[in-house]
């Protein structure tokens, strides 16, 4: 009896919980002002064009000139808000990586708690192995027919080598014509040169905070900024595998309300070796609201059937790496503004979509590596338990 009257009582409790977080979306609130402390958009003229006339090569004095120059009017005010025009091949990645290498005797996992030295050494547009199944390869994603997207990467203190990486990978990895822009947020990193050097390549865009606001704010920033029709999320530690948009953006053609995410492949933090995840898991947490892969089930497996790259529907997305209809994000009233640094932003964007009626998947055919660490390099503003303590309340 007592016990029967517990349930009642944690019942109850759950559906006012529920009933109240529905009446928070859907309640219409006034127009959002930007919040104190978010910088303006920062990024350096770009009327410096290659000058290759004659098959002439660009020398490395001229790519470090043309930097320089760019960075220079960045730092200014004087540069006009638009993307970069430089070919990612002619950015001076040796010079951009070499002003932060790690020092001799200096522990290499130190900064970032992962091998920095390695990743140094691995080339910026490195081949990484086709880790799909096969039948992915013969697939026609149409991408004619397919909307562009804004890959929105937000970053604080990341490694250089990791962050032009990632942007690389995005650019040599995705049709032109799907990608609109990089845009790169940075959260108040310590050097403002990681993103400013940046912003001479192709598409890419810089927006950097004057404050410390953490993933989640800076993420809306970007994604407020974006003209894309879809926008992707990406981490700055990440590396973009074969045809890894196309399956995201077709998806979201067909259901504007499904958050989709790519099977999440590892890459080592000691050796950066890239290495194939399973593409039979799916995301979910424990009633500590942790985040957790689980395998599927022999029935959900049955249910699939021969068809192992249909969607994957899975509770909980990781939350570093996905695509969404822009318009279905606002819709969803984008993440919690008060949220800080980093953590639960899975759990919390997870939710909205279920309590909207949208769908949360997984796509086998889309591939992206990630550097998963032990440990996280950046501090929490107020300690760890705070800000933790505060997403579950």
């Amino acid at each position: 009896m007592r016990r029967s009257g517990v349930l009642r009582i944690l019942t109850t409790l759950g559906l006012v919980w529920m009933f109240g977080v529905l009446m928070f979306m859907v309640k219409p609130r006034p127009p959002r002002e930007t919040p104190a402390g978010l910088g303006d958009l920062a990024d350096p003229a770009h009327d410096l064009q290659p000058n290759l006339q004659g098959g002439e090569q660009v020398n490395n004095a001229q790519r470090r000139a043309r930097n320089s120059v760019a960075v220079e009017e960045a730092l200014s005010g004087s540069a006009s808000q638009q993307h970069g025009t430089l070919p990612w091949s002619e950015f001076d990645v040796k010079a951009y990586l070499a002003a932060t290498a790690v020092k001799p005797g200096e522990d290499g996992y130190v900064r970032n708690k992962f091998n920095q030295v390695a990743s140094d050494e691995v080339a910026v547009d490195r081949s990484v192995p086709d880790t799909r199944q096969a039948t992915c390869s013969s697939q026609n994603w149409k991408d004619g027919d397919l909307p562009s997207t804004s890959v929105v990467i937000t970053f604080h203190n990341e490694a250089r080598s990791t962050l032009v990486r990632t942007i690389v990978s995005v650019l040599t990895k995705t049709p032109a014509h799907l990608l609109d822009e990089i845009i790169l947020v940075d959260d108040f990193s310590d050097n403002a040169q990681d993103g400013l050097e940046l912003t001479t390549i192709e598409k890419v865009v810089l927006l950097r905070n004057d404050k410390r606001e953490g993933l989640m704010r800076s993420r809306i920033k970007g994604a407020d900024v974006a003209r894309a029709p879809v926008l992707t999320f990406l981490d700055s530690h990440c590396e973009c595998n074969v045809n890894w948009l196309e399956p995201l953006l077709q998806r979201i053609a067909q259901n504007s309300t499904a958050v989709v995410s790519p099977v999440i492949d590892v890459i080592s933090m000691d050796d950066f070796r890239y290495i194939g995840a399973s593409s039979e898991l799916r995301g979910g947490f424990d009633w500590n609201l942790v985040f957790k892969w689980e395998y599927l089930s022999q029935a959900e497996k049955d249910k699939r059937g021969s068809n192992t790259i249909a969607p994957i529907r899975t509770p909980m997305i990781a939350g570093g790496l996905f695509s969404i209809d822009k318009a279905w994000f606002n819709t969803l009233g984008k993440y919690d503004m008060l949220m800080d640094v980093w953590g639960g932003e899975n759990l919390e964007i997870s939710f909205r979509v279920w309590q909207c009626g949208g769908t949360l998947e997984i796509i086998p055919c889309s591939r992206v590596g990630h550097v998963f660490r032990k440990q996280h390099p950046y501090t929490f503003p107020g300690g760890s338990g705070t800000v933790f303590a505060r997403y579950v309340a």
